[in-house]
């Protein structure tokens, strides 16, 4: 069984295929199954990159650095189960919004402060994720520091 599903997130490493080594080193999360070959699984991965939404990228070019959801929450094949897909802690706001329709269009450092933000209070430690949303500002604001 692969140590990655639907949800994770990952960062890339080890991208050997021209068209795809400038992401290296980028992150991203999974959105779902791609392929089955030789080489073994391969995964679709949004990422924060203005000029690619996704990449597909084999289980060999990633490394796990957050998951969202309960391991078991998946069926067997890796396939979305209604904890990946709504998961409590990021829906139940009064307008119907889910978190994901608004972190998805924005990059990562923001996506994730505005995911941590949203569930705070709703799962696990209240105190830790929201000190998780300010180390993705922190991380943002000395981003665009460096770019400016």
């Amino acid at each position: 069984m692969s140590e990655f599903t639907i949800g994770d997130w990952i960062e890339i490493r080890g991208v050997t295929a021209e068209s795809h080594k400038r992401h290296n080193g980028k992150r991203g999360c999974i959105h779902g199954k791609a392929f089955t070959s030789q080489e073994g699984q391969a995964w679709d991965v949004k990422i924060s990159d203005p000029a690619t939404s996704s990449i597909v990228l084999f289980e060999s070019e990633m490394q796990l650095i957050d998951w969202n959801v309960d391991k078991g929450a998946g069926t067997p094949d890796g396939e979305a189960g209604e904890a990946i897909i709504s998961p409590i802690h990021y829906t139940g706001f009064t307008n119907g919004a889910e978190v994901i329709d608004l972190a998805e269009h924005l990059n990562f450092n923001r996506g994730c402060a505005v995911k941590y933000l949203c569930r705070a209070g709703r799962k696990d430690d209240e105190l830790e994720d929201l000190l998780k949303a300010l180390y993705y500002i922190k991380r943002e604001i000395a981003r665009m520091e460096v770019a400016s």
